[in-house]
């Protein structure tokens, strides 16, 4: 599923070259439950922009399902993400102005799936996470968990092959963080690929296994399963 071998990205600040990601190198394999944790300035977020294909490496390569994205164009790396990679973030990036089930259909709006089966899809994706009772609502009237649950749905809606989820449960309380997680597990259960970025040790036991970065560069943590 996933690749990396040496990817190294560099920035300039004030003169001087900064390393986010010094020579990382990693495998994630189809049907994986990965964390990768880290703290602020740790690199984490360049490398979730890496593997989701919303930033390019410096150096190094990058397979996603086979294919050698250092090889792709800008037009080939958003269709890439369009068809491969299912979004989930911190602060849910809803659209006000949509209720629930039009929020859902966007990622095959964007495909040019016709109205019909996009509006079948995505109430299917609603009622999978628990909202079938909740399609018609904005995000403005439903709770932090509801609005994650609409994000994890859109992400799901196109069938990715990847699940790339930043800090999900970093704008909810404890207890609504807690189902959320239950609910990646579920999905994992299912044979979904995840990967979630995250700074919190108790989110990222919870995953099959966790990549702590450091600095820039990746340190395997111990396999948690079982």
């Amino acid at each position: 599923m996933i690749k990396m071998r040496d990817i190294t990205k560099c920035y300039q600040l004030g003169g001087e070259k900064v390393h986010a990601l010094d020579r990382v190198s990693f495998d994630i394999d189809d049907g994986e439950y990965v964390a990768i944790i880290g703290p602020s300035g740790s690199g984490k977020s360049t490398l979730m922009n890496i593997i989701g294909c919303l930033d390019v490496q410096d150096s190094g390569t990058y397979h996603l399902d086979g294919v050698d994205t250092s090889k792709y164009s800008g037009r080939q790396l958003a269709r890439l993400r369009s068809t491969h990679i299912g979004f989930i973030f911190q602060g849910f990036n809803l659209l006000g102005k949509l209720n629930a089930l039009e929020n859902v259909e966007l990622p095959l709006i964007y495909q040019g799936v016709g109205r019909r089966q996009r509006r079948r899809r995505a109430e299917e994706a609603l009622s999978s996470v628990g909202l079938s009772d909740r399609m018609k609502h904005r995000p403005s009237q439903l709770s932090g968990g509801q609005q994650q649950r609409v994000a994890i749905a859109r992400a799901l809606v196109a069938n990715p092959h990847l699940i790339l989820a930043d800090e999900p449960t970093g704008n909810l309380d404890t207890a609504t963080g807690n189902e959320i997680m239950g609910l990646f597990e579920q999905l994992h259960e299912q044979g979904n690929t995840i990967v979630l970025i995250t700074h919190d040790r108790g989110v990222a036991a919870r995953a099959q296994r966790a990549l702590r970065i450091v600095d820039g560069r990746i340190q395997p943590e111990e396999n948690q399963e079982g």
